[in-house]
């Protein structure tokens, strides 16, 4: 059993390698021969335009060194070309040439000078396309004189059998005397270097002649012209007749060495050839269908070997590669066909026969590669349909196993252009983009001719995705649209309850907006009801001393007043008037110093010594009440640039709210504190009334700590203290802790 199943598998060897070999042996066979033979027929194309060009290029650069040789100064193409007038100089000509010079010698602007380079480009391009033919081609020019150049040999000049007899012949063929050469081509330009006649001599009846006439008769630099608007013409050369030839061996050879220099595009030469395309495709094809039905044959037990379980990734790519190499080597006969290693191999001293044995099996082993890697691919992929599809999908392809990864990975980068941050730098973010993109179209370059539709394919998901993800930040700018609007229209407490994606950072921005908006909202209902109690305050504070004013006026007016009640009700008149005389004063001076009209006297002030008199002068009312006042003031002076008078009274009204609104039998702290920077005089007391008002309205004009309005106060006191130390740099500051009431003070030094 196990001998008959080795016999069997050495038969399946070989009927595989059979399949293999005997394509790769037709290719082998087929491939060189069929190039023979398309070379035999196909003859050279001397009526195709490249040709032509060449020779019409080689006469301008044979024109051009012979003027170079005839002058004993450097010229460039563009002097020699487009210089028309210009006299050949020598050198006892040169102080005369640098006189008789004229603008049109050199270009005479910058646009110029570009066309002056643009030509030297184009000569230089002749020159090297001349190179190329040179060694090549036989070549003489003639004058009027006779033969002035020439790169013949000097027995064939002195012969009859100049180029330039060719003239009167028809053709080469039958033609002894020229009948080695594969063609003699003819220019002749006239005295303004017109061209008088050309000519195209070969064996075979072409067009050649009416091709080469066409070319020489074209403007060479018409393209410059057109594109630089330049009016100069081309200067042609002028009584010459270039003669070039070229052997049949010599044709031979430059085809060989150079076929890249003829573009040749008929169709049954084999430049072009699809034939064996054609014929390779078939057997690949016969290939294919083999390694689908062998496996069939169930006695030979093939088709479920190991290696043809290989991922369908690996098939794929390995398929496309070969497929598009072997199309290549069957369709391009200079594709591999140079016999390498035989050349090697004969420099090295081999043998003509080894060395052909050794390149003929070096092709074989080549096309069974071919052929032998395109059974293994259609074997492998003949699982598609043993297993079917999905099992395929599920085992054999990696794509699919990874495709949740992939998946994932995709929407992250997907989500994350989504969610792109516009207020950091997004270099990274583009930096990704043309990474991945760079990877697609890098994969896609590889799959040569099917790369066009791998790209087609690309470019309609590109679309897709760009559609999608455009279509979503169009929906983002949407919600980020009406919420402006809605802020637009004045609620401020709308909200974005999705995702804005993109604008995402625009959200932070909006609740910066609203609570903006909500804080000058709040301030301006603030402003309005402060008025309003401005204005209640201002008449209630006015009309009190008014209304007594006029209460005791009236009572004056009786006659039947007593002298002592008289006297009484006119000192109670005095103390009102005064009242109303400080609160109009307070309110005027207040009014100044919020609109900033007061002009301040600044000095240096020891401000020790300003606080120590305002204590002096205000002792009378301190000893009028209970209070006992801690003084704790620095013994040193402490000079400052302020306003004496606005300073003084910035004290006094700060210790006279202490007596009239700390609590009977306390203590009150007034201390100065001196450091590096600035001097703060601190002030505590501890209020008689519960302190339930905000110490940040407090200042505020005609805010009062007793909200009753009992005690004797226009309610200015602590506005005009804040207001006076702010017009001179400082800060005051009020602070409440239970009952505790803290004014600190603070100038800079």
């Amino acid at each position: 059993m196990d001998t008959k199943l080795k016999n069997y598998r050495k038969l399946t060897c070989i009927i595989i390698g059979i399949i293999i070999l005997l394509p790769s042996l037709a290719m082998m066979v087929l491939r060189p021969h069929y190039i023979r033979q398309q070379q035999e027929l196909d003859a050279f194309p001397y009526s195709y335009r490249d040709i032509s060009n060449f020779l019409v290029e080689a006469s301008y650069v044979l024109h051009a060194e012979e003027i170079q040789s005839e002058s004993d100064t450097s010229l460039s193409p563009y002097e020699i070309f487009i210089s028309q007038s210009r006299p050949i100089k020598t050198a006892s000509d040169e102080q005369e040439e640098k006189d008789t010079f004229t603008e049109d010698t050199y270009p005479e602007d910058e646009d110029e000078a570009t066309v002056s380079e643009e030509i030297d480009n184009l000569y230089s391009e002749w020159s090297n396309n001349f190179s190329y033919f040179r060694s090549y081609l036989e070549y003489e020019v003639l004058d009027e004189s006779g033969i002035i150049d020439s790169n013949r040999s000097a027995s064939s000049l002195s012969s009859s059998s100049t180029l330039s007899n060719a003239l009167s012949q028809s053709q080469l063929k039958g033609n002894s005397e020229y009948g080695d050469y594969a063609f003699i081509a003819v220019i002749e330009y006239g005295k303004n270097g017109n061209v008088i006649s050309t000519g195209f001599l070969t064996h075979e009846k072409n067009n050649a002649s009416q091709v080469l006439n066409e070319v020489a008769k074209e403007n060479p630099i018409e393209g410059i012209q057109n594109e630089w608007g330049f009016t100069k013409s081309f200067q042609n050369p002028q009584n010459k007749t270039y003669c070039f030839a070229m052997t049949q061996d010599s044709l031979s050879a430059f085809m060989e060495n150079y076929p890249e220099f003829i573009t040749v595009e008929h169709g049954t030469s084999y430049y072009t050839n699809g034939d064996l395309v054609i014929v390779f495709v078939t057997l690949l094809a016969a290939v294919a269908i083999a390694a689908l039905l062998l496996p069939f044959v169930k006695v030979l037990e093939t088709g479920n070997e190991k290696i043809f379980t290989v991922p369908f990734e690996i098939v794929a790519f390995i398929g496309f590669c070969v497929l598009g190499i072997s199309v290549s080597i069957a369709g391009d006969p200079y594709t591999l066909s140079r016999q390498a290693i035989y050349s090697i191999l004969t420099s090295l001293g081999t043998p003509h026969m080894l060395a052909q044995g050794i390149q003929y099996v070096w092709g074989l082993l080549g096309w069974i590669t071919v052929f032998a890697l395109c059974y293994w691919t259609v074997s492998c992929l003949r699982a598609i349909f043993t297993m079917g599809p999905m099992e395929y999908l599920r085992k054999r392809v990696i794509t699919y196993r990874i495709w949740p990864w992939m998946r994932s990975t995709a929407l992250k980068i997907y989500n994350s252009l989504l969610h792109i941050n516009l207020t950091n730098n997004t270099n990274r973010v583009l930096l990704k983009i043309v990474l991945i993109n760079f990877i697609i179209l890098g994969f896609i370059s590889m799959l040569w001719f099917w790369g066009i539709g791998a790209l087609l394919i690309y470019s309609v998901v590109l679309f897709y995705l760009l559609q999608k993800y455009l279509k979503r930040i169009q929906e983002q700018y949407q919600l980020l649209l009406e919420a402006t609007n809605e802020l637009a229209k004045g609620n401020l407490n709308g909200t974005i309850p999705e995702d804005l994606g993109v604008f995402e950072p625009f959200r932070d921005e909006i609740d910066k907006i609203q609570t903006g908006f909500k804080k000058a909202v709040d301030e301006e209902v603030k402003s309005t009801k402060m008025k309003t109690d401005l204005i209640t305050n201002v008449s209630h504070d006015l009309k009190t001393p008014l209304t007594a004013i006029i209460t005791y006026v009236d009572l004056l007016k009786k006659e039947d007043l007593s002298e002592e009640e008289r006297e009484k009700y006119i000192g109670i008149l005095d103390q009102k008037a005064n009242r109303l005389k400080i609160l109009i004063e307070d309110l005027f001076e207040v009014s100044k110093a919020t609109s900033k009209a007061i002009t301040l006297n600044i000095v240096d002030v020891d401000i020790v010594s300003l606080l120590r008199q305002v204590k002096l002068e205000l002792q009378d009312k301190i000893n009028a009440t209970d209070l006992i006042f801690r003084w704790q003031l620095p013994e040193e002076k402490i000079i400052l640039p302020l306003d004496s008078q606005r300073t003084y009274r910035v004290f006094e009204n700060l210790i006279v709210n202490i007596t009239k609104y700390a609590m009977p039998h306390s203590r009150a702290y007034i201390t100065m504190e001196n450091t590096e920077n600035h001097v703060k005089i601190i002030m505590k007391n501890i209020s008689a009334t519960e302190l339930n008002f905000n110490p940040n309205e407090i200042t505020e004009r005609f805010v009062r700590g007793d909200a009753s309005r009992n005690t004797e106060g226009s309610g200015l006191g602590l506005a005009i203290a804040k207001s006076f130390t702010e017009l001179q740099g400082g800060r005051l500051e009020i602070f409440t802790d239970a009952d505790l009431f803290t004014v600190e003070i603070t100038f800079l030094k």
